[in-house]
């Protein structure tokens, strides 16, 4: 099951799947796949899935910041290197 999330009604912004899927450049089949699977955050009205801003930016930050510290491991905790001038 997914994590669950609360964010207030009034300040936040829902989308629908297609919405989701168009910021993300992926198909709806895909978001669909995702909040199906509970990795994506979402909760479901009337039968139609629901994805709060809020919640998918904070999703999306936290899946960037992992990806870059599992880069960081994998590279012995080394900074990155840098390109010469």
């Amino acid at each position: 099951m997914g994590v669950c999330v609360y964010m207030p009604m009034a300040d936040n912004q829902y989308l629908t799947i297609q919405e989701v899927a168009k910021r993300f450049s992926v198909t709806a089949s895909t978001i669909y796949r995702l909040a199906q699977r509970g990795v994506l955050p979402g909760l479901k009205v009337g039968g139609q899935w629901r994805f709060s801003e809020a919640a998918l930016e904070s999703w999306a930050v936290d899946r960037m910041t992992a990806a870059r510290l599992n880069a960081e491991r994998l590279r012995g905790g080394r900074a990155p290197r840098k390109e010469p001038e």
